[in-house]
């Protein structure tokens, strides 16, 4: 192999649980140029993790406008083709990235089988069939197993070197609780309220992280509590070495969960089914409180208790 394609069209959070076996592919073929074709935002994670060409396809963006989105997509067919990889390795899977990487002429084709997501005609080395059920950095593992690769450490770990100096100097040397309050399914938002209660007379630093998901209706809650900071508008490199400078992330089940666990932090998640769990680096270091129903019926007084318990 002298060129392999990597293709990864999850969100931030699947783009850590992929580290792995991303990993692992690229110490199997440690001679072949690799070449990681992810969606925006995920593909900050390949290059925190080392990856150095990396394309980035908006795919949220070519869904909400399809007409404009044809142009790129066209480039994107063309520049796969001209690259002549040997390899495409589709650890997510969808039709549309099953379908570039025929179109694009790459010999032999690897995807994951998802069961309404794959065209399985069109890989020529298909992995077994994929368990939605199983945790997700295991299915991810599982598709590199035609290749005869075989992932020993499933551990996503993350190493940021982006300045945080501002966010370093508001520490001031303190120990520091995170907020992850947003999540882009709205059913996996635990009230905003909740968490500003939860921080209220907290006695220590905390950092409440706004990305896209907060809006002002939501960070108003947090609004003259004397220990909030809110930090809008970091680039994930930054959220990684901000969030490993935290001591307790307490998070939606989102991306930012998987970001905090892989730099180190110990995270407390909210409301997330247990496949897609943020790994720890360390034992002990993920919480999940789990919703009997939703994300609503999950009381202040549960999260506050296993908060505590991380925190000490």
């Amino acid at each position: 192999m002298k060129r392999v394609l990597l293709i990864h069209f999850g969100q931030l959070g699947d783009s850590v649980m992929a580290l792995p076996a991303a990993l692992a592919l690229r110490a199997h073929y440690g001679e072949a140029e690799l070449t990681v074709l992810a969606a925006r935002g995920g593909h900050e994670i390949f290059r925190m993790a080392g990856f150095e060409d990396v394309w980035v396809a908006d795919r949220a963006r070519w869904k909400a406008r399809r007409t404009a989105a044809l142009p790129e997509i066209a480039g994107l067919v063309v520049k796969v083709r001209r690259r002549h990889f040997d390899l495409s390795v589709d650890l997510h899977s969808f039709h549309e990235t099953n379908l570039l990487a025929w179109v694009g002429g790459v010999r032999k084709r690897v995807a994951m089988l998802r069961p309404t997501r794959s065209l399985p005609r069109l890989i020529t080395h298909p992995p077994p069939a994929d368990d939605p059920d199983a945790r997700l950095v295991e299915r991810y593992c599982r598709v590199l197993e035609p290749l005869g690769i075989t992932v020993n450490d499933l551990t996503p770990r993350l190493f940021p070197t982006a300045g945080v100096a501002e966010f370093v100097a508001w520490a001031g040397g303190e120990a520091v609780l995170g907020i992850c309050p947003g999540a882009g399914n709205a059913g996996r938002r635990w009230p905003a309220d909740r968490f500003a209660d939860l921080v209220r007379g907290w006695r220590a630093p905390v950092a409440v992280f706004a990305g896209p998901e907060e809006d002002e209706a939501m960070l108003a809650h947090f609004a003259g509590i004397p220990e909030v900071r809110i930090w809008r508008g970091l680039a994930i490199a930054q959220l990684a070495a901000a969030l490993a400078r935290c001591r307790v992330v307490v998070t939606n089940a989102t991306g930012p969960s998987h970001v905090a666990a892989a730099v180190g932090a110990s995270v407390l998640t909210l409301g997330e089914i247990p496949a897609f769990d943020p790994v720890a680096v360390a034992p002990g270091r993920v919480v999940a409180v789990r919703a009997e129903r939703v994300v609503e019926d999950i009381t202040i007084e549960r999260v506050s208790e296993a908060l505590v318990g991380l925190w000490t």
